[in-house]
């Protein structure tokens, strides 16, 4: 009786011992859990303290129309983002966006301001600058343009997550295209659309996020189907996907 009670209180107190075990183990996990989403988020307009630099990569899916030349620029687009911060919540960003035959180079000043609840805005004006060449499927054309980009930007903080909404503005100033040795400048400037996108940043892994995101154009051009322009002439609804890494 004895031997078979002491091996029953030695299996309670194993089990028990292993239960706080695994409950300390759960605790631990929690408390040594240092993920910040204010730290780790690229996107959220949140004033950050001077001299502090970060980055993003992603990949963008354009789903072009029927009516341009989707079947050439059918491939995703790189895009590296850059952020450096300047004291009383203005900062500096530039970015690239690249199909090789696309290019795209933004950079400008942002205004960041703290609002109640965890709320954020942002103001922005970048300058962009778009040059596109294709040789091959029979073109010969080279396009150069310049273009102001003003957005206003939203975001919310979450626990451990970040949801942020921006509406642009594509005010196309000079536009040149070659055809050959014939080179079509456009005559004046003109609003070449807006858009409106929503970004939802999460932990991917240690203190780096996954950006997911939606975008949605309607603009009489896109740089990753600009050789559709010269026989565009009204604006289309363009949708994009994209999956990004803060780093």
């Amino acid at each position: 009786m004895n031997t078979s009670s002491n091996q029953s209180k030695r299996r309670t107190v194993l089990v028990f011992s292993m239960l706080v075990a695994c409950l300390s183990g759960i605790s631990q996990k929690y408390q040594t859990d240092t993920f910040d989403i204010y730290k780790a988020s690229f996107l959220l307009p949140q004033p950050l303290p001077g001299g502090h630099y970060s980055s993003s990569i992603s990949v963008l899916y354009v789903v072009t129309p029927r009516d341009w030349t989707d079947d050439i620029v059918a491939a995703p687009m790189f895009s590296y983002q850059a952020k450096y911060t300047l004291p009383k919540g203005f900062n500096l960003q530039a970015s690239l966006a690249s199909l090789f035959i696309s290019n795209r180079i933004l950079f400008g000043p942002f205004y960041d301001y703290q609002l109640p609840n965890h709320n954020y805005i942002g103001l922005g004006w970048q300058v962009a600058w778009n040059y596109g060449i294709l040789n091959q499927f029979g073109f010969a054309t080279t396009l150069t343009g310049w273009e102001q980009q003003p957005s206003i930007t939203f975001g919310h903080a979450f626990a451990k997550t970040a949801l942020t909404v921006r509406a642009d503005l594509y005010w196309t100033n000079a536009l040149y295209i070659s055809e050959g040795k014939y080179t079509l400048p456009s005559p004046n400037a003109f609003v070449n659309g807006y858009s409106f996108s929503a970004n939802f940043e999460q932990r991917l892994y240690k203190n780096r996020a996954l950006d997911l995101g939606f975008k949605l154009d309607y603009v009489r051009y896109h740089i990753i189907a600009w050789p559709a322009f010269p026989v565009n002439a009204k604006n289309y609804w363009v949708p994009e996907f994209t999956i990004g890494l803060n780093l």
